[in-house]
């Protein structure tokens, strides 16, 4: 007896085939990529513009003197341009004049082969310290203009000059320095700087009025050579060490009849501790 296929079986068999066709054709087709989810990074705190250091440090003005030994207290503090004293923790013991002092400073450019700043203080011309300008006696305002040039092999040169704004005494002064750097280790560094000194007749004046029974210098001219040699140590990112040993010397020497023996040579030494922080 013939067999005869029912519209049923058909359409099973067809729908078989069907599935089939669509799983292969699911199985052969390239994964499809789902958007990825971007979460927001939390954002980096912006860096304070304020930094600042503490430092103590003993110095003595003559060695040949120890009984004259002084404990200062030191504070560096920056916002932007401005600044008072040293604050850099970073490149501090690497860059930076020998010869530095605590004035208000204004870094009109710093950068790899470039140091200028402006700067202005209030000192007393009575008495031979920047501390002392609070205590009674003549003062006045100095300006005072830096100028430093990094060149090739570790050498700088660099010239300071200063201004009596109020022409009350303390004249005119320029300061042509030449500075070496010797790398010691990562973070220590060597400095030794030369440096002399031109003034007026007013400032060489005044120098004696503050101490005459010292060695000075009449008249305007070349009248003060000095060396300076530093060494800087960082001891970790937040403590550094320094010390500094100066000489100094009168050019064509004007000798008070009370001095019998003069000496040619001054010399000085400091040396302290500094905390850098933001």
């Amino acid at each position: 007896m013939r067999q005869t296929h029912t519209p049923s079986r058909w359409r099973n068999a067809w729908l078989r085939a069907l599935c089939s066709v669509v799983c292969c054709a699911a199985l052969s087709a390239p994964a499809q990529e789902h958007p990825s989810i971007t979460v927001p990074e939390a954002e980096a705190p912006a860096p304070s513009p304020w930094t600042y250091s503490l430092g103590l440090r003993t110095e003595i003005a003559n060695l040949s003197h120890p009984g004259s030994m002084k404990l200062r207290p030191s504070l560096g503090l920056r916002y932007g341009r401005w600044r008072i004293g040293q604050t850099d923790g970073t490149d501090w013991h690497r860059f930076g004049q020998v010869l530095q002092d605590n004035n208000l400073t204004y870094d009109v450019r710093q950068d790899s082969k470039w140091s200028v700043s402006l700067s202005g203080s209030i000192i007393n011309l009575d008495k031979d310290s920047h501390f002392d300008a609070v205590k009674a006696g003549r003062k006045t305002l100095r300006a005072k203009a830096g100028l430093d040039y990094r060149l090739p092999n570790r050498w700088s040169v660099g010239l300071i000059a200063t201004q009596d704004v109020f022409m009350r005494g303390d004249g005119t002064t320029l300061s042509p320095v030449l500075t070496y750097r010797k790398p010691l280790t990562e973070n220590s560094t060597l400095m030794l700087s030369q440096s002399i000194i031109w003034g007026s007749a007013s400032h060489w004046q005044t120098q004696q009025n503050r101490t005459p029974q010292g060695v000075t210098h009449q008249g305007a001219g070349w009248g003060g050579l000095g060396t300076q040699l530093a060494y800087r140590h960082k001891l970790s990112r937040h403590w550094g060490f320094f010390s500094q040993l100066g000489a100094q010397r009168t050019i064509q020497p004007v000798f008070p009849t009370t001095v019998s023996s003069p000496t040619h040579w001054t010399y000085s030494g400091q040396l302290g501790v500094v905390y850098f922080d933001h």
